[in-house]
């Protein structure tokens, strides 16, 4: 399933039904037929806003670490790869 940015709390789509599978091969230069298609049904859905957040003590992000100059920077790093892969 894919994200869409969407511009208001409650947005409506169309949604197109798909035919069942058939025998609808045809030799070259045969007679075509033709189908009705059906009305696409309106659908809506509710946005849903989430929030996670962290607290990293000043000392903690004071203190000289291996690799990184803060730890604020390494958690917001995390929490960033984190949220793409949802």
């Amino acid at each position: 399933m894919k994200s869409e940015k969407v511009s208001a709390r409650t947005f409506s789509f169309l949604e197109d039904s798909i035919r069942a599978a058939a025998a609808n091969h045809k030799v070259e230069g045969a007679d075509s037929s033709t189908i009705t298609l059906g009305n696409p049904t309106e659908r809506s859905n509710t946005t849903q806003i989430l929030e996670e957040s962290f607290i990293i003590s000043a000392t903690s992000d004071s203190v000289s670490t291996h690799g990184r100059a803060k730890e604020t920077a390494l958690t917001t790093t995390y929490n960033n790869v984190l949220k793409l892969a949802a």
